[in-house]
């Protein structure tokens, strides 16, 4: 082959190459563009997830408080009266249980 065809050989070649680049451009954009809808509905999924923590929270520390009150109230009237009422203990523990998992939620939610 005389260099003139050689040389338009090479420039297909080169073409051929290139082409086969825009076709993986194409492969990656749609990858990428699939991705970042799925990362989009995850990020969504977890604002709604800590909204919905947040609100379960709230109606939880209004709950905390007023069993906390009541169960004070309850523990010293007992011990006034020399009985032992079990669902004081049971209560102090789900308020302490509560206080420790918020503390670690507060992080989460935040």
């Amino acid at each position: 082959m005389d260099s003139k065809t050689n040389e338009i050989l090479q420039k297909f070649s080169t073409q051929k190459v290139k082409l086969s680049f825009v076709d993986d451009l194409k492969k990656y954009e749609k990858e990428l563009e699939k991705g970042i809808d799925e990362l989009m509905q995850y990020a969504t999924d977890a604002k709604e997830s800590i909204a919905k923590g947040k609100r379960e929270m709230d109606r939880l520390d209004a709950v905390y408080k007023v069993a906390q009150r009541i169960s004070e109230d309850v523990e010293k009237s007992a011990k006034d009266l020399g009985v032992d009422i079990p669902q004081v203990k049971q209560v102090k523990k789900m308020i302490s249980a509560y206080e420790q998992q918020k503390k670690s939620l507060v992080k989460t939610l935040k």
